[in-house]
């Protein structure tokens, strides 16, 4: 019986300069126990030292200020990743017109368990508001950024070079991943960092440029159909795949049959029908096999390895009907924001100077979500090359008998790599202990909120335990308004993209999170309803996009929740009302 009590093999202590941390937001990216691989690859350190260069170019601290080389930004309790509140709430001191109370909403919404502030001497420091204002300046006055664009083309130059795994040696595929890694994940990771920041102060200008008109509402409707969102593309090919399918009888049998063995079944086929959708079908994997749900992680289920699960996404959409088209949707929302501006414009023509306010936050909005949207595909393209070589070595160990599977190599450290390369055979006992370690760990639902403390796991509830009484007829859940409109559907529960064909046309989706992985479900629902998020994360961004009314951090909604239950979402207001 493994020993859970004890720190997992990658946990780090918690600063105590800065005590309080939150799984808040973060829990959106990191749902489940870090694998030892993930937080020594991609995470963890790596992450560490860009993540300190990106806050402190932006100006908000120095790179020596953390008074520590541990790990700091983040925290890793009990293999559950946390984001360091302590920080933010300074960066909320330092930043003009925020404060640490604006950063507890951000991160938290509302909440009882959140512990006070309290002051430190230099967080109030007055070089650190300087050196904001600086880039403040030079984010208002952004007209485009071609860097991310650049950095696009560098990230599909890296996947046209990929070598071929099979003819390397186990330590060359090491070589290859460490070098990803250092000479592009890491400057593609910075400038995403970096974005997540400066798009926030477009966003809020955004807000203080309707704060005089009342109308909570306003800024969510303004950020839709904003059009050339990175993350909506892999939806638009697979609806037109979706299209193919729904108008041949022969591929429509195929999939009636099921999606087991339906990529060799449709392989098998001569007809003109499937050689058209085998040849976009493998374009797509090219261009987006490195999408995935849990994408952060060192071996994720992606598209490219898991073929079989955008066939599952297309098996929802070819039941759709054509005027489901997110490009369709798209146009709609786009032409509702381009109405609802004229009209703030006839509304503000009195006022040139809040107008102007206005005009200006609309120009940075339309520059800052798509490019922080494609900086993050950026990153995740990139690593998906340097996992990809692991897999390689993951792969030739179940073949040699020293991993039951491929996913094996993910309980192994990165900075052991070279000793698991030296004698695989002698790994076998660590990763079996290691694995039930894992599961152990992922029964336990880690507290939301840290204050310098960590309480004993055995205290932790478990998961499966009834933490919240379900919804009742009647009630209303608020969270945050993410995209506009009303729908009203029967609930379905996904708790992963891989029960994609769980979901029916036009049923609620109601999921943990979403990221890259889910939103092909989108366009197979009527709304959709998340347990966390936030006005930037993915699922707005995109929901928006695809015109799914949408309503995030709807706290514990999957469990509050049952299938079959009939629901109303407004994603203006941001409630979802149980009948």
């Amino acid at each position: 019986m493994v020993d859970i009590t004890r720190p997992w093999v990658v946990d780090s202590p918690l600063s105590k300069r800065f005590p309080v941390y939150t799984r808040g937001n973060v829990g959106e990216v990191a749902a489940d126990v870090a694998t030892p691989l993930f937080w020594t690859m991609i995470g963890g350190q790596h992450s560490e030292r860009v993540w300190r260069k990106a806050l402190a170019d932006f100006g908000a601290f120095d790179e020596d200020e953390y008074q520590t080389d541990d790990i700091v930004i983040q925290g890793l309790v009990h293999g559950y990743v946390y984001l360091n509140l302590s920080l933010m709430r300074v960066f909320g001191v330092r930043m003009p017109g925020a404060s640490p109370e604006l950063m507890d909403r951000t991160y938290l919404g509302e909440g009882a368990d959140v512990p006070p502030y309290v002051p430190h001497p230099d967080d109030a420091a007055p070089k650190y508001q300087e050196r904001i204002l600086q880039s403040v300046q030079r984010v208002m006055s952004t007209q485009s950024r071609p860097d991310i664009v650049e950095d696009a083309k560098k990230a599909e130059a890296l996947r046209a070079a990929r070598p071929d795994f099979s003819k390397m040696s186990d330590a060359e595929l090491v070589a290859y991943e460490r070098s990803v890694m250092q000479e592009y994940h890491a400057p593609i990771l910075y400038k995403h960092l970096l974005l997540v920041y400066e798009s926030s102060l477009v966003t809020g200008l955004l807000e203080e440029a309707l704060a005089p008109l009342g109308d909570p509402t306003l800024a969510v409707r303004l950020m839709a159909g904003l059009g050339n969102v990175a993350s909506a593309e892999p939806v638009a090919e697979l609806w037109k795949m979706s299209r193919i399918v729904a108008g041949s009888p022969e591929l429509t049998a195929e999939f009636d049959a099921g999606v087991d063995g339906l990529l060799d079944r449709i392989r098998s086929r001569t007809d003109d029908a499937s050689r058209t959708f085998l040849e976009a079908f493998d374009k797509f994997i090219y261009d987006f096999g490195s999408r995935s749900a849990d994408e952060w992680e060192a071996q994720p289920q992606t598209w490219e390895t898991h073929p079989e699960i955008p066939l599952g996404l297309i098996e929802r959409m070819r039941l759709q009907p054509d005027d489901r088209d997110p490009k369709l949707q798209s146009e709609r929302l786009r032409a509702e924001r381009e109405q609802l501006t004229e009209e703030l414009r006839k509304r503000l023509a009195g006022n040139p100077e809040q107008l102007g306010k206005l005009e200006h936050a609309l120009r940075l909005i339309s520059v800052y979500l798509p490019v922080r949207e494609l900086s993050k595909g950026n990153t995740i393209r990139v690593v998906h090359e340097a996992r990809m070589a692991i897999r390689e070595l993951g792969r030739r160990y179940v073949e040699a008998g020293h991993f039951s599977r491929i996913e094996d190599i993910t309980m192994v450290r990165e900075d052991e790599l070279d000793a698991l390369i030296a004698d695989p055979a002698s790994f076998r006992p660590i990763i079996a202990e290691r694995w039930e370690w894992y599961h152990a760990l992922k029964e336990y639902e880690p507290p939301r909120i840290l204050n310098g403390e960590i309480p004993p796991i055995t205290q932790w509830p478990k998961r499966k335990e009834p933490l919240v009484s379900p919804a009742k007829p009647g009630d209303i859940l608020v969270g945050l308004a993410a995209c506009p409109g009303v729908a009203t559907g029967t609930a379905r529960i996904i708790n992963d993209p891989s029960e994609a064909t769980e979901l029916q046309p036009g049923e609620i989706l109601v999921a943990p999170m979403t990221d890259p992985g889910w939103t092909p479900l989108f366009t197979s629902a009527a709304a959709v309803v998340v347990n966390v998020g936030s006005a930037l994360s993915h699922a707005a961004i995109v929901s928006r996009e695809l015109g799914i009314p949408c309503v995030l951090g709807v706290e514990h909604a999957t469990r509050r929740l049952t299938n079959g239950v009939r629901l109303t979402v407004d994603g203006t207001a941001g409630t979802v009302t149980v009948h």
